[in-house]
């Protein structure tokens, strides 16, 4: 089956405007299952910062790439895609819709767009992790002044993508940024139908603080406590939103109500740097959630037409 001939719908945007509400009630309406595009997701065991779906909602409604990753291990973009792509292809052969759902935009611009290959250096990079590990704020400050483009759709604290923009710049001597403007991203992958969810700010920061209270009150800091003791504090996802926070809280480092503050500003401004990413692509039709609902599905019924 050749991907270009497959439909996807596509249910994106920021954090906590609904998106896995939406994808829920679609599923049954349009024949559809759910293939997760956000990148905490993938990880085993890292469940509630998460926002993770729980076994009684998987077994009502099949969803693809989750829990495809050990916490330990690598996994970037590129493997997402390939995931993503197999779980499109098996959907699609029985005749179901995949719906692709999530906020993190790298992961589903290389899944619609395709990926562009620039070179590494393991060694150069280990080294790059290690200062970055040493001091968060000088090397991104570092990648601030090369790529100032590219740093501001990054958080300092991701690491991952602090350390590669700063890579791809010292081998080539090219901003990421540049990079990304040549590839262009014009291939299209799939037949897609990309659906936008937003929320004015100030509904979508009431949205964000209630949702923190209530990861809280689920048992995060139970969850993470548990967590450290299988995996190393260094371990990827223990460096997202939230769950950085909460490690800094067990060490002792931050008191409780400062971890609290933490979370909902860090996830007001990602929130925010969602927004900046997803503003450039054109072809995202934008609704809010569950104001529009009706007419999402009637766009997307339009679209399978």
């Amino acid at each position: 089956m050749s991907a270009k001939g497959v439909k996807v719908v596509a249910v994106l945007g920021p954090t906590c405007t609904g998106k896995s509400d939406l994808a829920l009630w679609l599923a049954p309406e349009v024949g559809g299952e759910i293939v997760n595009a956000d990148s905490m997701q993938v990880y085993r065991h890292f469940d509630i910062g998460s926002a993770k779906p729980d076994a009684a909602v998987r077994a009502h409604i099949p969803h693809h790439v989750i829990d495809v990753a050990e916490p330990g291990e690598e996994f970037n973009a590129a493997a997402f895609q390939r995931l993503a792509d197999r779980a499109i292809r098996e959907i699609s052969s029985r005749g179901r819709l995949p719906l692709v759902v999530g906020g993190t935009g790298l992961y589903l611009r290389v899944l619609f767009h395709g990926l562009f290959r620039v070179g590494s250096d393991p060694g150069l990079r280990e080294r790059l992790r290690r200062r970055y590990l040493e001091n968060p704020d000088l090397v991104y400050g570092e990648l601030r002044e090369k790529d100032p483009e590219y740093a501001l759709t990054i958080s300092p604290r991701d690491g991952v993508r602090v350390v590669r923009g700063l890579e791809i710049y010292s081998l080539s001597g090219v901003p990421m940024s540049r990079w990304r403007n040549r590839h262009g991203f014009h291939e299209k992958r799939y037949e897609a139908c990309k659906i936008g969810l937003t929320a004015e700010r100030r509904v979508l920061y009431a949205r964000i603080d209630r949702r923190v209270e209530e990861m809280l009150a689920r048992g995060w800091v139970e969850e993470v406590e548990g967590l450290l003791k299988l995996y190393p504090r260094e371990a990827k996802p223990f460096h997202a939103i939230g769950y950085r926070e909460i490690v800094r809280y067990l060490a002792r480092e931050i008191p409780y109500p400062e971890m609290v503050g933490r979370i909902k500003v860090a996830t007001r401004h990602y929130g925010k740097r969602q927004l900046t990413w997803f503003s450039r692509e054109k072809e995202i039709e934008w609704h809010t959630y569950p104001e529009e609902r009706d007419m999402i599905l009637e766009r997307i019924r339009s679209f399978l037409r």
